[in-house]
């Protein structure tokens, strides 16, 4: 009997050492590491109403202006952002409208530009047989300021899916796929 006082006062001299040792690891873990941050993610309206259906159109709008922005080097800083406005309905009918505006900034990269006329004046000097300076001796300078357009594009709710009031073309007059048709046929095909 007293050997199994002995091994029992034992095992809960182990088993109470070890709880005092992963209750002071537990409490000094973490005391000057502030808390994880979790960054706020605005709900979204339930998916079978309007405004939920706009919500999700407004999101793969701005997926596709993430991926149409121009390519870098190009020579042109372009920035657009998409933003909208759920009107109610109008007499006589129940379904709401909205009017979706995109904001394109577009201005020269004086960057790309002085670096071009770099080039430009090395090759005229390979040309020549020439060395091609280090420097331009003159730094190019542009005239240009930042342009910026808003586009409104009406849409209207069918009581399924958002379409475009009036449709776009599809071309440019150059023949070129209109960006705008492209964002809103990728914006408006899932909705």
């Amino acid at each position: 009997m007293m050997a199994y006082a002995a091994v029992r006062s034992c095992e809960t001299r182990r088993w109470l050492t070890c709880l005092f040792v992963m209750a002071a690891v537990a409490s000094l873990a973490g005391c000057d590491s502030k808390p994880a941050k979790i960054p706020s993610v605005p709900a979204l309206p339930p998916n079978d109403t309007p405004e939920g259906k706009l919500a999700r159109v407004m999101q793969r709008l701005d997926s596709a202006i993430v991926t149409a922005q121009a390519a870098s080097g190009s020579g042109v800083i372009s920035q657009r952002r998409a933003f909208h406005k759920l009107l109610s309905p109008p007499a006589g009918s129940e379904f709401p409208e909205a009017i979706v505006f995109i904001e394109t900034k577009r201005a020269l990269a004086p960057q790309a530009l002085n670096a071009a006329a770099q080039a430009k004046l090395q090759e005229e000097a390979e040309k020549q047989g020439k060395d091609a300076p280090d420097a331009p001796a003159k730094t190019l300078k542009v005239d240009d300021e930042q342009q910026v357009e808003v586009a409104e594009f009406p849409l209207a709710y069918d009581g399924q899916r958002w379409k475009l009031v009036k449709e776009l073309n599809r071309n440019l007059e150059d023949g070129s796929p209109s960006t705008e048709y492209i964002l809103f046929d990728y914006a408006l095909d899932a909705n």
